[in-house]
């Protein structure tokens, strides 16, 4: 589903930016409450944000850092597309915990005593500072993924004899254009990369691209006829699940 920041990106990468940049206000709302005394509603304010943010990392966050970033580490960490998320994800981890210890140290009576500290301010202004830091990161990620163009690879392609027959899918974000194409047995599909990064991977392992950039290239021959679904690796799954398509191979004529 199409984002509605305008920017290329998927609903919920735009909805999880919203989010991000909101809590992080709530945050800073809390924090005014504490100084006014007001230390109910900034309990809950600030525990709202702890609840609504474990919910994204689970739903939206974690999963999308273990598709896409997660099978290219550590090797791909002087790309700053993988740096940057990596990052962000590892702060993110450390500010999430540390406001959920927060919270229970100054609203339950979970933690030991011997765990639990009695300065509340320098804890507080540490984690909002740390949280503000993460969303900073969060934004770069966000530039990184959605908004800049990625440099075209160089691939390699086999010159076409006049005979050949071709077909083109092409790829942005985040679907295959078109999703479904009928072609003949002995054609071969050319996959081109508009923007974004994905990957072309049959559903049966009968092709897989390696990761494809803006103007990267994957090419594959369908000899026999028969039905091909396929998906890009970071973005679809298996079974026609969100980014998908389908080869459909029919006898070549006589």
């Amino acid at each position: 589903m199409n984002g509605f920041l305008g920017t290329g990106a998927t609903f919920q990468a735009d909805l999880n930016l919203v989010v991000q940049i909101v809590m992080g206000l709530m945050l800073m709302v809390g924090m005014m409450l504490a100084r006014k005394k007001n230390f109910r509603a900034h309990k809950y304010c600030q525990s709202s944000v702890m609840i609504l943010n474990l919910a994204m990392i689970f739903l939206v966050m974690a999963p999308s850092f273990h598709r896409q970033v997660e099978p290219n580490l550590p090797a791909k960490l002087g790309d700053s597309y993988y740096l940057v998320a990596t990052i962000h994800a590892a702060l993110g981890t450390v500010a999430e915990l540390l406001g959920i210890y927060i919270v229970l140290v100054a609203a339950t009576k979970l933690v030991p005593q011997k765990l639990r500290f009695r300065r509340y301010k320098p804890w507080m202004r540490s984690a909002l500072a740390l949280w503000w830091i993460v969303i900073l990161f969060g934004l770069v990620t966000y530039y990184y993924w959605y908004v800049a163009a990625t440099p075209a690879l160089d691939a390699p392609r086999a010159a076409a004899s006049s005979q050949e027959k071709r077909a083109t899918v092409r790829l942005s974000n985040f679907k295959f254009e078109p999703k479904e194409i009928t072609v003949e047995a002995g054609t071969v599909v050319e996959w081109i990369d508009e923007i974004g990064r994905h990957t072309v991977e049959a559903d049966d392992g009968s092709f897989r691209s390696s990761e494809l950039q803006k103007d990267g290239r994957f090419e594959h021959k369908f000899d026999k006829p028969g039905v091909y679904p396929y998906f890009c690796g970071y973005h679809g799954d298996k079974g026609g699940a969100e980014m998908a398509g389908v080869v459909t191979v029919m006898p070549a004529a006589k």
